[in-house]
């Protein structure tokens, strides 16, 4: 689940404006591991591209300290 979520990613790579609306309905899913899979498809979008307000780095250290593991893992690797 994590890894087809963050494959969303890839699929939309490079399209900051238009790719973080498809991977934002994955964020409200109620398992951490789409919820996390999301959060390194976010950070998988924005790779290489600079950005003023960078969006993924706003949503991102949302969730560096979360409880959860998996979701600490996604927000800390979508970051990189």
């Amino acid at each position: 689940m994590l890894s087809a979520a963050a494959s969303l990613g890839l699929v939309l790579l490079w399209d900051v404006d238009g790719g973080l609306t498809p991977i934002d309905k994955y964020l409200y899913s109620s398992e951490d591991y789409i919820k996390s899979g999301a959060l390194l498809a976010c950070g998988i979008v924005n790779c290489g591209v600079r950005n003023e307000c960078d969006p993924a780095l706003a949503l991102l250290s949302d969730y560096v300290l979360h409880a959860s593991n998996v979701m600490r893992i996604g927000a800390i690797l979508g970051g990189y």
